[in-house]
């Protein structure tokens, strides 16, 4: 157990909204080793059952409507010893809480630079990295001036929000016509305060090392005090068109020789961005130039921790609690892993506008290796395409004692269990 200079258990920040890790998963990872102050706005929850949750797992200070300088004072008298995000959303808030308390954590350039994708854009290629060309979309959405963009874009492109996750309204763009078209068409709501842009779209190899698997994989890395440690490479399933996640899993299969260039570009990345300490989930695709940076995340990859768990046996969380809270983290990894860990997703076609039926979960969650089995959208329920990943059926998550195992269990899902759409 870590004790603070005063002789406490140490206190670590962690904010919690909707789509946060789990509340007993963070929890037992926090175990032993520091207590938890939850920061939430109860006004996101529709009911008080998850904050009662948080309360007997730790602290709950509410921020519902406090600016970040107005938190930071809130939290003084707690005396916190660090801070840990496991959403975009809470990247910036505790930069800026890091600062007026003067705990380690990223600075407010940094934080920015990890969640607005245009800086990050900037950022990677000062650091001499290849990046795709970036246009900005007028925040008006004016046709005329929309049209006027296009002529300077390269075809083909991904038109995404600056700010956002989970490839929510981000689709890929032909021509200038077509971009004129689907900005026309994006909600107001689309990119929030920061809006839209748009971005060269990398191509991928024309041949992969394994056609089962997506032509790009993430780096899960921790940076404690400058130091970098790399501590697994996740796979992917193809994706579903346009930028929907149909599955990952732990470790990656890749030939040695793309893993230590994947490796080598995730440092080039996490250094161009000037980050000294936290996790990071950094996504690479493999170009015919060779393998280009999608996007680097300021924190721990969406069930990134669950499968090198069931991989491997270690704890990501834990350790990235352990960074946190200052201590000097370093991994020889990738970590060993004598099995795989996955998620797999279900997403409906692209036409798809709402669930009629679907039967065979329960023999899904019988399955071995099935440890968890989880319907976002049943019958009646709207679907959108434009929702990104999230906007999927259903998932499920588990271990497996090879790939092909994997690939089976991933069959049965498209194949055993039925969804009837409209």
């Amino acid at each position: 157990m870590l004790v603070s200079p005063e002789g406490r258990q140490p206190l670590l920040v962690i904010p919690h909204g909707p789509r946060s890790a789990p509340v007993l998963q963070i929890a037992d990872a926090a175990s032993g080793l520091c207590k938890i102050l939850w920061l939430i706005d109860e006004t996101a929850f529709e009911d008080d059952l998850t904050s009662r949750l948080l309360r007997k797992v730790g602290v709950v200070v509410n921020i519902a409507g406090l600016s970040p300088e107005e938190t930071a004072s809130l939290l003084g008298p707690h005396a916190p010893d660090g801070a840990v995000a496991y959403r975009d959303e809470d990247i910036v808030l505790l930069a800026v809480i890091a600062e007026e308390l003067g705990f380690d954590y990223h600075t407010p350039e940094v934080a920015w630079r990890l969640v607005d994708k245009s800086c990050q854009r900037e950022a990677l290629r000062k650091g001499g990295l290849p990046t795709p060309l970036c246009w900005e979309v007028p925040a008006d959405r004016d046709p005329a001036t929309v049209r006027a963009l296009a002529a300077a874009v390269e075809f083909p492109a991904v038109l995404k929000p600056r700010i956002g996750n989970g490839s929510l309204y981000t689709m890929l763009v032909a021509d200038a016509s077509d971009l004129v078209r689907q900005v026309a068409m994006l909600p107001p709501e689309a990119g929030g305060e920061t809006g839209m842009f748009v971005e060269g779209f990398l191509s991928g190899l024309g041949t992969r090392p394994d056609e089962r698997f997506a032509d790009y994989v993430s780096v899960e890395s921790l940076v404690a005090h400058g130091e970098i440690s790399h501590v697994a490479i996740t796979g992917r399933l193809p994706l579903a068109e346009p930028f929907r996640e149909t599955g990952l899993f732990i470790p990656a299969y890749l030939p040695p020789g793309q893993q230590a260039a994947v490796l080598e570009v995730a440092t080039a990345a996490l250094c161009a961005l000037g980050v000294q300490t936290g996790g990071f989930h950094t996504e690479i695709k493999f170009t015919p130039s060779g393998p280009q940076v999608i996007e680097v995340n300021g924190r721990l990859g969406g069930a990134v921790p669950e499968m090198l768990f069931e991989a491997s046996g270690v704890s990501l969380m834990q350790l990235s609690m352990r960074v946190a809270l200052g201590e000097p983290v370093i991994v020889e990894g990738p970590i060993p892993c004598t099995r795989v860990g996955w998620r797999l997703i279900v997403q409906p076609p692209a036409s798809a506008r709402h669930v009629v039926s679907i039967e065979g979960l329960d023999r899904l969650a019988k399955r071995p290796g099935v440890n968890m089995v989880r319907l976002n959208h049943g019958p009646g329920d709207r679907l959108d395409w434009r929702d990104g990943t999230r906007g999927y059926v259903y998932l499920a998550s588990g271990v497996s004692e090879d790939y092909d195992r994997l690939l089976e269990t991933d069959r049965f899902l498209h194949e055993e269990v039925l969804i009837v759409y409209d």
